[in-house]
């Protein structure tokens, strides 16, 4: 194969003097030719378009393509694989009806970087990628010669070998035919390629489509040994009406090419960025359309969008493999996947003989409106839908986005349409934290700048007002979502008090109980004090100076102990919101809670929580940095102890038996052990609930009644 037969002819022609032959090695040539691993199918591609150039030489309007797919079963003779066909892609061989490779065309082929085909766009080095991705090529072709008669020939194309003739001779058959065979894929791109002969279907049309949407296509059909797709059938039923819009960037014409595709395997909308009728690259068009990341839809048929953007600029702008364009500081193709927008990144590209260049986002700017407007009644039934799903969201499920929603009521349209709670939740949290982020800044500006353009006390009074609903408004949302996370997690552990398994009459395990009210093995120092829900059992208990949940007395920071015994959860008082957390803080009151079973009847708990008070009666008090500053013993220091269980008729007899007295409502059972200054509750977790949901009911009122649609509604 000449590389350098071009520069060789401009020696001669321009009577130069002696040229010489460069030698060179075919396999550097290749090797420095990119392609991506995740565009396998680009050589593929590169047969096909020299397929249907072929077909156009002779002009033949009954022009056929076929591509066969060869996977590994049919290798190995389908003996392991029980008929599946969706196992890996081998090899693809094409045949088509067109030209064949005579004189002048096989001449052009063995001829790398020739001018043969440049007028239409070809390079004369696409054949290269075929050996990236595959380890050799066998061709056969029959043409007519010149003298009217029919030839075969038949030639090997690898890496070792460049071009190898196996065969040259007249030919018994009378049409043109051309077989390529791209065999033995590499593991890197095999592993790429897609393996459903729909998906393989859809993809060659993608990349075909402006020969298709021209109708100058010939039939193209791909097979395996299972199915059979026609792509031309496959446009026809996929792709509705099509829309062209010319437009211009910086003086430059475009041409974009819209429809809607009804017969997409995902909900991706794409732009297509071609070159000489072929597909390039595609965009992912949810980065600047929000309304674009699902499927539309059209009279009750799904659809995605899909546009095919094209221009001479492109074409001039096109890089050697066919995987990008020449653009100034471009990304790679394999960086494409990861970068979500393009607002950061100047791609510039210039016209051939013009000082003028534009960007990427150039484009990007001048299509997105065209796009907006031939999707215009499908995008609004869209935002429709959003904002009703919002709204509905907010009023009945998570109120705490309500003024967010009154007073930025543009974040509906940053965020994609989900009938998922927890999606839904996320991206309303990602707009509150922009929210908040704006309501800082106003605020800022309104001290630094909005005062001194205060006219008079009327307009201080409107512009302090405003400003100041909003924040309060924001505040009624974070008390409204703290609202609903205390009536949520009493319906879980209500939950959690009933039977776990009907038929083996079996509760909760203790330990799921424990980690509803506090997060076992941790202490206050792990989990913030508005995060637990020992408001379940005492509002006061929410505030603390220092808590253990599950772990040694050994390992506490405020006791001098060597026990290793595990009490549920102790909380030393008092409350950090009177004294502070100060290192001389006096630790006046110790609570002791312990869990057991629902159902279970432990008669031994009492027993067990004495215990835990005498161990701890034995140390001496620190602060956290380890200094002591009182003795347990201390009269003036308080023990609460709760004992979370049911009270069975045989517990209630033990109780009463050590002098255990009923509460008023006689739910519970207490007795104050002077020994000891304990206090000692036993809990039943009916009550518990019952009195936390009397305790909150006013909350929960309110927040359902906002929720079902008074003056403070959503529009």
């Amino acid at each position: 194969m000449d590389v350098f037969m071009a520069f060789n002819k401009f020696i001669r022609n321009h009577n130069i003097g002696v040229y010489y032959k460069m030698e060179y090695k075919f396999k550097a040539v290749v090797e420095g030719y990119k392609l991506p691993t995740n565009a396998p199918l680009l050589p593929l591609f590169e047969a096909i378009i020299n397929s249907i150039q072929s077909i156009e030489a002779v002009c033949n309007r009954k022009g056929e393509i076929t591509i066969s797919v060869l996977r590994e079963q049919q290798k190995l003779g389908n003996v392991f694989f029980g008929g599946s066909w969706e196992t890996d892609v081998c090899s693809f061989t094409i045949t088509d009806n067109g030209i064949g490779f005579n004189d002048d065309n096989y001449h052009s082929f063995d001829t790398f970087g020739s001018e043969y085909k440049s007028d239409i766009g070809c390079k004369g080095v696409g054949r290269a990628l075929w050996l990236k991705a595959f380890s050799k090529v066998q061709i056969e072709s029959t043409y007519l010669g010149t003298d009217g008669n029919y030839y075969d020939r038949n030639f090997d194309f690898s890496i070792t070998d460049e071009t190898k003739i196996r065969l040259e001779q007249r030919s018994v058959k009378t049409q043109p035919f051309t077989k390529v065979v791209l065999t033995d894929y590499f593991h890197k791109y095999k592993t790429k390629c897609p393996k459903r002969i729909e998906t393989l279907a859809r993809d060659i049309m993608n990349h075909c489509f402006a020969y298709l949407a021209l109708d100058i296509c010939p039939r193209i059909t791909i097979c395996d040994e299972q199915d059979l797709i026609c792509i031309n059938d496959l446009f026809k039923e996929s792709i509705g009406q099509l829309n062209t819009t010319e437009f211009t960037v910086e003086g430059y014409p475009f041409s974009l090419i819209s429809a809607k595709n009804y017969a997409a395997s995902n909900d991706k909308h794409i732009l297509h960025f071609c070159a000489h009728k072929r597909e390039v690259f595609g965009d992912n068009l949810s980065s600047y359309i929000t309304e674009l990341t699902g499927k539309l839809s059209n009279d009750d048929k799904e659809f995605t969008y899909v546009g095919y953007i094209s221009s001479h600029l492109l074409d001039e702008n096109i890089n050697i493999e066919r995987t990008d364009f020449a653009f100034a500081n471009t990304e790679t193709s394999d960086e494409r996947d990861i970068i979500d927008s393009d607002s950061e990144i100047q791609l510039e590209m210039t016209g051939l003989g013009s000082t003028k260049t534009i960007t990427k986002k150039n484009i990007i700017d001048n299509v997105v409106p065209i796009i907006r407007g031939f999707l215009k009644n499908e995008i609004e039934a869209y935002n429709l839908r959003k904002r009703e799903r919002v709204v509905s969201y907010v009023n009945n499920t998570n109120p705490r986005y309500r003024s967010m929603i009154r007073h930025y009521s543009e974040c509906i349209d940053k965020i994609p349409l989900t009938y998922d709670d927890e999606k839904l939740d996320l991206e309303l949290f990602k707009q509150e934290q922009a929210y908040q982020l704006t309501i800082r800044k106003d605020q800022n500006n309104f001290v630094r700048n909005d005062l001194d353009s205060i006219v008079d006390f009327e307009d201080y009074t409107a512009r302090c007002s405003e400003f100041l609903k909003r924040v309060s408004d924001l505040g009624k949302d974070e008390l409204a979502g703290y609202i609903m996370h205390r009536k949520v997690m009493l319906d879980i552990l209500d939950r959690n008090l009933q039977y776990k398994d009907e038929t083996k009459k079996k509760y909760a395990l203790e330990k799921e109980i424990h980690n509803i009210i506090f997060p076992m093995i941790t202490t206050s120092d792990d989990i913030d004090y508005s995060k637990h829900n020992l408001w379940m059992i005492d509002e006061r208990l929410a505030y603390h100076y220092y808590l253990a949940s599950d772990k040694p007395l050994s390992s506490y920071t405020v006791v001098e102990s060597d026990c290793d015994r595990e009490p549920d959860i102790v909380i030393f008082g008092p409350a950090f919101a009177l004294t502070g957390d100060s290192q001389d803080s006096e630790i006046g009151n110790i609570t002791i809670i312990e869990f057991k079973r629902p159902g279970r009847t432990d008669k031994g708990c009492i027993d067990q929580v004495v215990e835990y008070v005498k161990e701890i009666k034995t140390g001496r008090l620190k602060d956290k940095n380890g200094t002591a500053i009182a003795e347990m013993s201390s009269q003036s220091l308080r023990f609460s102890c709760y004992i979370l269980c049911d009270i069975a008729p045989d517990m209630a007899d033990f109780l009463a038996e050590r002098d255990y007295k009923k509460t008023p409502d006689g739910k519970s059972y207490y007795r104050y052990h002077d020994t000891y200054n304990a206090y000692i509750e036993v809990l039943p977790y009916s009550k518990m609930v019952r009195d936390s949901i009397k305790r909150n009911k006013i909350l929960f009122d309110k927040l359902l009644a906002n929720s079902g649609g008074d003056e403070h509604s959503f529009p």
